[in-house]
């Protein structure tokens, strides 16, 4: 009954302050476009240094892993045998020679007595024919002696080219092989600056390149060369953040891989500091286009409705507003957008998950190093847009 007596209290429910929310603002930026791809470098050269001739193997000159000069000694193979032999083959010349000399001299009287008719035609023929069978031998002999002088230089095994060694595969004392295509290898000598970069390129990528440089003109060279067209290209290793190694397209192969729609390329990196080498899996990228202004936002903003990409802008009014997005590249941790949201408009970067359309909010700014401007003025083609990456073909 008491309680009867007391009316009209508040009933209501209490008003909640405006939900706090996380703002960056939209940056305005010049940044490029780039593709990229997957693909794995190759040394420049290559060669497997075998032995010509047989024999003990008597010294190995070089360290494991050494840069080697071209005609640097190697090593060396026992060259007493093959001394002995170019020698003889060096006396076999004196020899004919001095059977020549003798068969001229001989040639000379039977020419006399020929004309006195003391000797007949049968042994004047003899006489010529002996100077004319010297002559030759002497050539015979001088080829014979160039051959064994080159196994006695082979005994001396030099870097056919300059770069770096591989390990000794045969130590000193062993007995090597020699011949063509069947000598024992005795190491590998790789010329690693400059490196390539081999990489699958789909074909309108590289139909982009060649008309871009053809705009530029820079694409003028006989047969359209993908060296001549001057575009170039910066790599980076797995165990690398950023695209840190600057090269050039140097080459296209003649035909696209009608399985795969995609052309092989080659990039060429300087790699003066021989940091790069053979067979390391890599990310190349190759600019799409010319610098251009972009509006970007941190990709943390970014929210997927359906189909959509979303995000939310707080308006002038302190109000939430839904923006539907036409995405660009993306540059590390910040995202270009090309529709929905203008440079220097508040972006929600946190508390998106307690905003709705037309809520009222309060905003508050994000430490500025959130949206820094980007120091590496780069993108590349989001998973989407890039399609499937492909793994470089052993």
């Amino acid at each position: 009954m008491l309680g009867g007596c007391f009316s009209g209290s508040d009933t209501g429910k209490p008003t909640l302050p405006p939900p706090v929310v996380i703002c960056v603002n939209a940056i305005s930026q010049e940044v490029t476009d780039f593709d990229e791809f997957v693909g794995r470098t190759e040394p420049s050269a290559t060669v497997e240094v075998q032995s010509r001739v047989s024999g003990f193997l008597e010294t190995v000159d070089f360290q494991d892993g050494q840069l080697v000069a071209e005609g640097e000694l190697l090593a060396t193979i026992e060259s007493d045998e093959y001394e002995a032999i170019h020698e003889q083959s060096l006396a076999n010349i004196q020899l004919w020679k001095s059977k020549l000399k003798l068969a001229e001299t001989s040639f000379g009287r039977f020419k006399d007595l020929l004309a006195k008719n003391s000797v007949s035609q049968a042994e004047y023929d003899e006489s010529e024919a002996a100077v004319s069978e010297a002559r030759s031998q002497i050539i015979a002999a001088e080829a014979a002696a160039a051959r064994t002088d080159l196994d006695v230089k082979y005994t001396k095994i030099l870097a056919p080219i300059a770069g770096r060694t591989d390990r000794a595969f045969v130590t000193p004392g062993n007995v090597v092989s020699g011949g063509v295509g069947a000598g024992t290898l005795l190491t590998r000598i790789v010329k690693d600056s400059p490196m390539f970069a081999y990489v699958d390129v789909d074909e309108q990528s590289v139909l982009s390149y060649k008309r871009r440089a053809r705009e530029k003109g820079t694409g003028d060279a006989p047969g359209g060369a993908l060296k001549s067209l001057q575009i170039p290209c910066m790599l980076r290793l797995q165990d690398e953040a950023e695209f840190t190694h600057s090269g050039y397209l140097d080459f296209a192969e003649n035909r696209v891989d009608g399985a795969t729609g995609t052309i092989r390329i080659r990039a060429v990196f300087e790699n003066e500091d021989r940091f790069l080498t053979g067979g390391l899996f890599v990310r190349v990228r190759i600019p799409k286009g010319e610098p251009y202004t972009g509006v970007l936002i941190p990709e943390q903003c970014i929210a997927t409705d359906q189909a959509d990409k979303t995000a939310y802008v707080v308006n002038a009014k302190g109000q939430a507003e839904l923006r539907v997005l036409e995405l660009g590249a993306r540059f590390g941790e910040l995202r270009s957008v090309t529709s929905g949201i203008t440079a220097g408009e508040r972006v929600v970067f946190q508390g998106i998950q307690k905003v709705r359309p037309g809520l009222d909010v309060q905003a508050e700014m994000a430490p500025t190093e959130t949206t820094s401007p980007i120091q590496d003025e780069t993108a590349t083609k989001t998973d989407v847009e890039a399609g499937e990456e492909k793994e470089p073909q052993s």
